[in-house]
Parts: structure tokens; C-alpha cells; sequence
């Protein structure tokens, strides 16, 4: 089993920080990230991030 983590990272792979929240989600989608990634995107707070270390933490948070 995949994690989320892996999957978001995947989907992610080449985005240039800082981005914001809107930004991940159309980037996954062009990468035509799976639905369980988008919508971990679409839960994350609104606001800056300045690296994938920065979206793990809101993506794990989440997730709890």
C-alpha cells in the first residue's frame, strides 16, 4: 500500500516553492494525480508553502 505521502510527493514531483494551496491542486491535476491526492489537497489550510516538507505536515495532519 502506497501512502498518501508518496502519492502527493509523486504527483508533486517538479513544483517550484514557495506555492499556495490552489497552485498544488492544479499541478496534480495536470499530473493527473489519483482522487484520494486531490482531495488530501483540497483539506490542507489555506496559505503558503515553502517546501514538499511543508505539504507532507499539512497533508499528514489532515489526514488525522
Amino acid at each position: 500500500m502506497v501512502s498518501i505521502i508518496a502519492k502527493v510527493s509523486k504527483s508533486l514531483k517538479g513544483i517550484h516553492f514557495p506555492v499556495d494551496r490552489e497552485k498544488c491542486i492544479d499541478y496534480a491535476k495536470k499530473n493527473m494525480a489519483p482522487e484520494d491526492v486531490l482531495n488530501a489537497l483540497e483539506h490542507i489550510p489555506e496559505g503558503k508553502y515553502e517546501s514538499m516538507a511543508g505539504l507532507w505536515h499539512a497533508v499528514s495532519q489532515e489526514k488525522r
